[in-house]
């Protein structure tokens, strides 16, 4: 096994600003002074470098468009070979995917971004890949793409979307609005919803506001996390 730490380190905030590469080393953020990508195949990747070094990224803040490793000139920044998914870096940030491992974000200074600093590093917090796909790049070549978003964003959406385990108000059309829970047993005035139901499976990820197309219709009007799984 290798010595890769995935979370937060302790002593480090999140915005802190290191001077180089070296520096993020020595406090432990990131274990390489060159590469992007801090992990392996089998075990993940538990820190990347967003400084503008692939054409194919897009900084947005709480959510990321990363390119993996590989086929990229250093010099222009262009792609001038096709990506591998089998590359150390790429296959380590599929692995993070699937178990869901926290990546820390490290931003170094690039024109593109709002969110980078003007010079040196910044420690940006903790993210998780939630999606990954390939395309055609801008010069032509094959890039794996890695879509990051911040966890404390990630959680902030789980709080806007029905889950299996939270409670929901439900108004039927012409009718007076009701509780529901979805696959546990909820309060008194809640109707169980069974998790493999019609009707939960088309609430589940709906958001408040939404018209839910089952029956006569219903709309979303409020959705209680404390029953949560």
């Amino acid at each position: 096994m290798s010595n890769i730490r995935f979370g937060e380190i302790p002593g480090i905030h999140e915005g802190q600003k290191f001077v180089s590469r070296r520096a993020l080393v020595d406090a432990g953020l990131h274990r390489s002074i060159q590469h992007g990508i801090d992990g392996n195949g089998s075990e993940g990747v538990a820190a990347i470098v967003v400084s503008g070094g692939y054409e194919d990224d897009l900084d947005l803040g709480d959510e990321i468009i990363y390119t993996g490793h590989g086929g990229n000139d250093p010099v222009t920044k262009k792609q001038i070979a096709d990506q591998s998914w089998s590359s150390h870096g790429n296959k380590g940030l599929v692995v993070s995917q699937m178990r869901q491992l926290p990546v820390r974000v490290i931003r170094g200074p690039h024109k593109n971004s709002q969110f980078a600093p003007l010079s040196g590093y910044k420690y940006s917090g903790l993210y998780r890949v939630i999606d990954s796909w390939d395309k055609i790049g801008k010069s032509g070549f094959s890039v794996c793409v890695f879509k990051l978003r911040k966890e404390d964003a990630l959680e902030k959406d789980e709080a806007t979307k029905i889950k299996v385990g939270t409670l929901v108000l439900l108004e039927p059309k012409g009718l007076k609005p009701k509780w529901f829970s979805i696959g546990v047993d909820g309060p008194k005035n809640a109707q169980r919803l069974s998790r493999e139901g019609a009707f939960a499976k088309k609430l589940v990820d709906r958001n408040v506001g939404d018209e839910i197309d089952f029956g006569n219709g219903f709309k979303v009007l409020e959705i209680k996390r404390y029953l949560a799984k």
